[in-house]
């Protein structure tokens, strides 16, 4: 437990101090690189990470590399059944996104953790969608890859294929919409 604690508060502390990256002013029309061009990014991931929503934050941190931190919130079934606990999980997801291209369209992979601020009401029960059985610890990692759009005018669009270690390995689905400034 103290080993994933340690990976937490290392991710976090990775996407604090990350530097900001900006694009270069070329004075030419604007390159399908638009990572670099529109560098911060707010997004909304429907299922994802948290697996029913989370509104996100990420920074390029270079021309292959992101971070970023999101907030969102599940209701909790008994674990095993489809009886409502009462009590929602508030997760923190943490990431990285290694880009494989430059251009506007390009595949990546990421690595994270999502932390879950509320253990202790929600631990052993599921997640109301993904049926995710959340664990004794407050951090999960989670892995993925995916393909992710930022077009020249912002309009961000990514979708991932996510594992998230709960207390089992359970494979999701997560699709972001947003805008890269």
């Amino acid at each position: 437990m103290l080993k994933s604690r340690r990976f937490a508060l290392i991710s976090i502390a990775l996407f604090v101090t990350a530097p900001s990256a900006f694009a270069a002013t070329t004075g030419g029309p604007l390159s399908a690189h638009t990572r670099v061009t529109y560098p911060s990014a707010v997004s909304i991931e429907m299922l994802g990470r948290a697996m029913l929503y989370s509104v996100n934050f990420d920074q390029v941190v270079n021309d292959n590399m992101a971070v970023g931190a999101g907030i969102g919130n599940v209701s909790t079934n008994v674990h095993d059944t489809d009886r409502d606990t009462g009590n929602s999980a508030t997760f923190i997801p943490a990431y990285m996104n290694y880009y494989f291209s430059q251009s506007a369209g390009s595949p990546f992979v990421n690595g994270g953790v999502t932390l879950i601020l509320n253990p202790a009401s929600v631990k052993g029960s599921d997640t109301s969608t993904g049926s995710l059985h959340i664990p004794n610890s407050s951090v999960m990692p989670t892995f993925g890859g995916g393909y992710e759009n930022r077009g020249d005018n912002g309009f961000l669009f990514r979708v991932t294929g996510y594992v998230v270690a709960g207390k089992s390995l359970t494979p999701w689905l997560g699709f972001s919409f947003g805008y890269g400034f």
